[in-house]
């Protein structure tokens, strides 16, 4: 039987899911849960759903761009986000939404009186970089369910593979 998994960070999934483990078709994948509105104070959501966000900017708020030298531009909409960018080496696209699913449900209620409050859109974008130009990814009805309880939409970029020539 293959390894569950390679991070020992990582949750076990049940029988189940285990199909839905590391995928060879994926060359790299990550996941980002995001809350997105004009009216959204970053400061308000963190205080409220009590996570830390890996990305927090108000509407008009001044960022600074580097393509521009030393200019800034302005965001064009509040936006919130944890992503599994950077923290999880997963080929799974499951075991990444899972991650970001896990923190963000025990915030599920303030997190829907926000997005009703402040009329705001909640999202998980994933990308999902192909090894072999083949495949993609599986979701379980599970995560899928999980998503949709959140009131979420699920959104997918797909890319590659790239050749190097």
């Amino acid at each position: 039987m293959p390894p569950r998994h390679t991070d020992q960070s990582l949750p076990l999934l049940n029988e189940a899911e285990l199909m839905l483990d590391e995928n060879p078709n994926c060359a790299r994948t990550y996941a980002s849960f995001r809350l997105t509105g004009d009216a959204l104070d970053p400061e308000v959501v963190t205080t409220t759903l009590g996570i830390k966000p890996m990305r927090a900017l108000a509407k008009n708020q001044a960022i600074p761009t580097i393509r521009r030298g030393n200019g800034t531009r302005r965001q064009r909409t509040g936006v919130w986000a944890l992503t599994s960018q950077g923290i999880m080496s997963s080929t799974s696209l499951e075991r990444h939404l899972i991650y970001l699913l896990d923190a963000i449900e025990p915030a599920a209620t303030p997190l829907d009186t926000l997005r009703v409050e402040h009329n705001l859109q909640a999202d998980f974008f994933c990308y999902w970089l192909s090894a072999t130009g083949h495949g993609g990814p599986e979701l379980s009805p599970r995560t899928l369910d999980r998503i949709a309880a959140l009131d979420a939409r699920l959104g997918i970029d797909f890319y590659g593979p790239f050749d190097p020539n």
